[in-house]
């Protein structure tokens, strides 16, 4: 004879139904697992383009100061300082691969690049370094005074003379970069 649960039996397992709605469960909560998991890897995504962009204006901004800062002018080897609205040409000393620093001319110009404007230097080694890009509207500016605010140049003619700063105006951001050891 068969005990049952009337008989004083208890009964041990699991019935079909409660197997079924255990699975469900189970199934939902792997599902929301992986649509976390996903969303935490898009997130990581996104931060991670965020912050390449980040490190890249950074290392554009570091090498125009860089190139600025070592502007030469006044010696028989260097180029003639000069500038307008969209470019600056002048001498510098440029880091080569050895580790050292040589002479180059350099130009750092407001140019298109894919349809959009970027801030190029571009160096007598042969180099084009985009140094910042994807702003609508780009000028130079050239600081010949700083007493009373300044007075900015939008052109700066061929000279011995260096201006005391470049001012690069990006969708009204302007960056104030300093010209060697006397600004």
């Amino acid at each position: 004879m068969r005990p049952t649960a009337r008989s004083g039996f208890t009964r041990s397992g699991f019935t079909l139904i409660e197997l079924v709605v255990a699975l469900f469960v189970s199934g939902v909560v792997l599902l929301g697992a992986r649509l976390i998991l996903e969303s935490l890897a898009n997130a990581e995504g996104q931060l991670h383009g965020v912050v390449s962009a980040a490190d890249r204006r950074a290392n554009g901004e570091r090498l125009l100061r860089a190139l600025f800062a070592r502007l030469e002018v006044g010696t028989d080897q260097a180029r003639e300082f000069g500038g307008d609205e969209r470019a600056a040409r002048f001498t510098t000393w440029c880091d080569v691969p050895s580790g050292w620093l040589e002479r180059c001319e350099a130009q750092v110009a407001i140019d298109t690049e894919a349809g959009a404007l970027a801030l190029v230097a571009r160096l007598s080694t042969g180099e084009r370094i985009v140094l910042q890009r994807g702003f609508g509207a780009g000028a130079l500016r050239y600081l010949n005074a700083p007493a009373g605010g300044g007075q900015w140049f939008r052109v700066w003619g061929h000279g011995i003379t260096a201006p005391l700063a470049v001012g690069v105006i990006t969708d009204g951001d302007t960056v104030i970069v300093r010209i060697g050891e006397r600004g």
